[in-house]
């Protein structure tokens, strides 16, 4: 059974009351004379008046205390929502003001820590944790609303690490994530989930579609990129999926797209796929490269 704290904290300022109430009425008769007829009457009404008086400030501190609790509730909503920017608004010197500047410091690194959990440290991308807790934040938006995910990766990208060496391969992976980053629109955004692999999610409508996506993206890729002073062409493969009509699990989006990618390597050069579910065969139309 959970205790109810507000009935002891009032229990208490009724006890307060009455010490002091009952301490009042014996001074008095201490400090001047009183009728012993009157006795009990100053005792009741020094009582009295002290319950009345220790009612009022326990109603007043407790209208205080639940305003603060109720913040700090609040702030705690935000936190188990992943929202880690919420801040504490009270500030001062006493007790409540340091409390909120700890919680504050507490979540100051807690917001530092989450976003080095949710980046990929080598391309500064969002990476795979990220995408999930996207995910779960926007669920909703996204059953109701087209949303493309393209998975690609860089084609014959071990031949690059073992010719140059893994350093190179690095820098291939951070300028091409920096050059695909700085193409995207506001409500778009690119994630790396491991290794050479990729995954853009943006909002589609009924003039832009998974196929325009898709090309804007490959065309990306048709200049070389500058490597440490020289030229590097780098080809990809593209695969897309699309949410809701390919489903509502983000596992499950990212391994149509995934098995999209894979068609689209079937291709030469430069290529994506778009996935679609046509009862128990999975097939597309592959729109060729260059």
């Amino acid at each position: 059974m959970r205790k109810n704290y507000s009935v002891y904290m009032f229990a208490a300022f009724l006890g307060t009351g009455s010490l002091i109430g009952l301490a009042f009425a014996a001074t008095v008769r201490f400090l001047i004379t009183v009728p012993e007829e009157e006795v009990l009457s100053l005792y009741l009404l020094a009582l009295g008046a002290a319950l009345i008086s220790a009612a009022a400030i326990f109603l007043i501190n407790y209208a205080f205390i639940r305003s603060i609790i109720g913040h700090f509730r609040t702030i705690l909503a935000r936190i188990q929502e992943e929202d880690y920017s919420a801040r504490v608004n009270f500030s001062g010197r006493d007790m409540i003001g340091l409390l909120a500047d700890d919680v504050n410091c507490a979540l100051e690194h807690l917001e530092e820590k989450n976003d080095e959990v949710l980046h990929d440290e080598l391309t500064g991308l969002p990476n795979r944790q990220f995408l999930k807790q996207y995910y779960r934040k926007n669920f909703g938006r996204l059953t109701r609303h087209r949303t493309a995910f393209l998975f690609f990766d860089l084609d014959k990208f071990k031949e690059i690490n073992d010719q140059h060496g893994h350093l190179y391969g690095d820098k291939v992976l951070m300028v091409v994530a920096e050059r695909v980053r700085a193409a995207l629109a506001e409500d778009e955004f690119l994630v790396r989930l491991s290794g050479d692999e990729f995954l853009l999610v943006a909002n589609l409508s009924e003039k832009f579609t998974g196929k325009d996506l898709a090309e804007q993206l490959m065309a990306l890729f048709f200049e070389p990129f500058e490597i440490s002073g020289s030229l590097q062409q780098v080809q990809t493969s593209i695969g897309v999926s699309t949410a809701p009509a390919d489903g509502e699990n983000l596992a499950e989006l990212i391994r149509k797209a995934d098995f999209a990618m894979y068609e689209a390597k079937k291709q030469e050069g430069l290529s994506y796929y778009l996935f679609q579910q046509q009862g128990e065969v999975q097939a597309s139309e592959v729109f060729g490269g260059c």
